[in-house]
């Protein structure tokens, strides 16, 4: 039987998280004041959806509060950068290709977010079709929750041991935990690929952590071999 690949998008598919991060950083700054250190950076933002963001964001600063009105800003500056700067991770295709695994996306953008960031990447549905894309708006919790994970794994009609996570998030590799499902870290978007990042992984829970597309396969394959 074959083993599913549940692929987070943002930081994995496309190089993109860094395009939404930095239009919430700039964002802050400018109508907020608020300047966020790295390590905030990364415990706020990065891999979250945006109204976990926007939680973690008024829990994190007690006297903020991100409007109707901001969010529509962020999403205008996230689908202008979008439109114009994303790009695929390299060798990703290259993985995809292999056909002893099926694929589906789990990602924490809507749904509409999705529609339009897919535009770009017309080439996936040589290897899934729109019914394998899961958004976090289909689910009651996103990531950290397992939920979307979950749902992914039983519409696609796979037990969570026989599924693969690749993210690249801490908030993907924790989902990933808490479904009984294995995680390969993929670090090799800008920005993610530090020493203390990656024990950050394994301590969430991932079991490989890869640089590059062509070390994602190795550990795929890895994996399914001691299955």
């Amino acid at each position: 039987m074959k083993k599913l690949i549940i692929w987070d998008f943002d930081g994995v598919i496309a190089d993109s998280e860094k395009l939404w991060v930095q239009v919430w950083i700039e964002l802050l700054k400018k109508e907020k004041n608020i300047s966020l250190s790295e390590d905030e950076k990364l415990n706020l933002l990065v891999g979250i959806a945006d109204k976990n963001r926007k939680k973690n964001l008024e829990n994190y600063f007690p006297s903020l509060e991100i409007d109707d009105a901001f969010l529509k800003k962020i999403d205008e500056a996230e689908k202008y950068q979008g439109m114009h700067f994303m790009q695929p991770i390299e060798g990703v295709e290259d993985v995809m290709k292999d056909e002893r695994f099926e694929h589906c996306i789990a990602t924490g953008a809507t749904k509409e977010q999705h529609a339009w960031k897919m535009t770009q990447f017309k080439w996936i549905e040589k290897y899934m079709s729109p019914s394998d894309y899961f958004t976090v708006d289909m689910v009651k919790q996103g990531k950290p929750a397992p939920d979307l994970f979950l749902l992914a794994a039983k519409t696609k009609g796979y037990e969570p041991c026989d599924c693969i996570v690749i993210g690249d998030s801490l908030n993907d590799f924790k989902a990933a935990l808490a479904a009984s499902m294995k995680c390969i870290a993929f670090v090799g978007a800008e920005g993610n690929n530090t020493k203390e990042y990656k024990e950050k992984c394994l301590e969430a829970g991932a079991v490989a952590v890869c640089s590059t597309m062509k070390e994602v396969k190795q550990a795929m394959s890895l994996l399914t071999s001691r299955s």
